[in-house]
C-alpha cells in the first residue's frame, strides 16, 4: 500500500499530544473541594468510571482514520495482473517467390535467414504466446497463439513448402494476424510483419488493415527486407513509405533490414520495446482505499457520540 499524500500522515503525531493535554486539563471538568475524603474510602469505582477514557480513545481513533483517509491510501493492481503474463505476438511472414532470392548471402535465401532469426527469437520467449501467419497472394494461419515453442519452430522450418499462389498480399496477411489477436486479453498485443516486396494482391489494402489494428489497440511492427544490390541501383524492393505508415498509425515502428545481423537486432529491439512498455505501465492503475478509512472514522465518531449522550452522559 502507498499514499498519494504521505506528508499528511505527520498529523498523526499531534494525536498523542492532544490526548496528553486533555488528560492534564481533565477534559474541562471542574474540581470539587471536600473537607474529609475518608467517607469515600469504602467505595469502589464503577465500570463507567474505570472506562471513562473509552469515548476519548474512540474520538482519537476516528481522527487517526480521518487523517489516513486524507493521505489517500492506494494499492496498485497492475503488478498482480502482470504476474506470469507475457505478450501475445502474431508473426506474419512473407513466403512469396522473391523471398527465395540470395540477397543476404551466397548460401542462404531471404526466407532461410528469416526462419533462422525467427527460431532464435522464439528461443528467447518465456511466457509470451506466439501465432504464425504466412502470406503470398493469399494468407494462411499456420499456428494459433501458443506457448508450444518447439511445435512452432517446427512449423516455421517448413513454411517454404506451404502451397499458396505467388504474390504479396500484405493487407490480407495482417488481417489474419489481427483475427488471431482479436480475443486476446494480454496487456500487450503485437504483430511483427516481415516482407521483401510491395502489396500487389488481395482485396484488403495494408493501410486499411493497419487502421483496424489501431482500433483494436494492436501495435504493428513492420520489417522491410532490403536488397542491398537493388538499393545501390537507386530502387528499393519494398514500399518503405507504406510499411512506415502502417506501423506509425498503430504506435509501432518500421525497420529496414539488409543483413542477417540487422534482422536479428530488429527482433531484439522489438522485444525490448514491448518489455519496457509493460514495465513503465506496471503501476498505472490503483485501487483507492480512502473511502473505507473515512467510513470507519465516521462509524467510530458516531459510536463515541452515542456513548457520551447515553452511558457516559453523567460520568463525563
Amino acid at each position: 500500500m502507498s499514499f498519494a499524500d504521505p506528508l499528511l500522515l505527520l498529523l498523526l503525531l499531534a494525536i498523542p499530544i492532544a490526548l496528553l493535554l486533555t488528560r492534564r486539563t481533565g477534559e474541562g471538568n471542574a474540581a470539587g473541594g471536600f473537607s474529609n475524603v475518608d467517607l469515600l474510602s469504602g467505595f469502589q469505582p464503577t465500570w463507567r468510571v474505570r472506562f471513562r477514557w473509552l469515548p476519548t480513545f474512540l474520538r482519537a481513533g476516528a481522527i487517526a482514520l480521518l487523517i489516513v483517509a486524507l493521505a489517500r491510501p492506494q494499492v496498485g493492481r497492475a503488478d498482480s495482473e502482470l504476474s506470469g503474463q507475457g505478450i501475445d505476438i502474431a508473426i506474419v511472414l512473407d513466403t512469396s517467390g522473391s523471398m527465395t532470392a540470395m540477397s543476404f548471402g551466397a548460401q542462404d535465401s531471404r526466407l532461410d535467414v528469416a526462419k533462422r532469426v525467427l527460431t532464435e527469437f522464439i528461443d528467447g520467449r518465456d511466457d509470451d504466446r506466439l501465432g504464425l501467419v504466412v502470406f503470398r497472394a493469399s494468407s494462411l494461419v499456420l499456428s494459433p497463439l501458443t506457448v508450444d515453442y518447439e511445435a512452432l519452430t517446427a512449423i516455421i522450418n517448413d513454411v517454404g513448402v506451404v502451397a499458396l499462389p505467388d504474390g504479396t498480399a500484405i493487407g490480407v496477411g495482417l488481417s489474419d494476424a489481427l483475427n488471431l489477436l482479436r480475443e486476446s486479453r494480454a496487456r500487450s498485443r503485437v504483430v511483427i510483419l516481415l516482407t521483401d516486396g510491395e502489396n500487389n494482391a488481395g482485396d484488403i489494402e495494408p493501410l486499411a488493415a493497419a487502421r483496424i489494428a489501431e482500433t483494436l489497440g494492436v501495435r504493428v511492427y513492420t520489417i522491410g527486407v532490403i536488397d542491398a544490390a537493388a538499393t545501390r541501383g537507386g530502387r528499393v524492393n519494398v514500399d518503405e513509405a507504406a510499411l512506415r505508415e502502417m506501423a506509425q498509425v498503430t504506435g509501432g515502428r518500421y525497420f529496414p533490414a539488409s543483413s542477417e545481423e540487422a534482422l536479428t537486432s530488429i527482433y531484439a529491439s522489438i522485444d525490448q520495446l514491448e518489455k519496457s512498455r509493460i514495465e513503465r505501465s506496471q503501476f498505472d492503475v490503483f485501487d483507492e482505499y480512502a473511502p473505507y478509512f473515512l467510513a470507519a472514522a465516521l462509524a467510530l465518531l458516531a459510536f463515541e457520540l452515542s456513548l457520551r449522550s447515553t452511558v457516559w452522559r453523567q460520568a463525563t
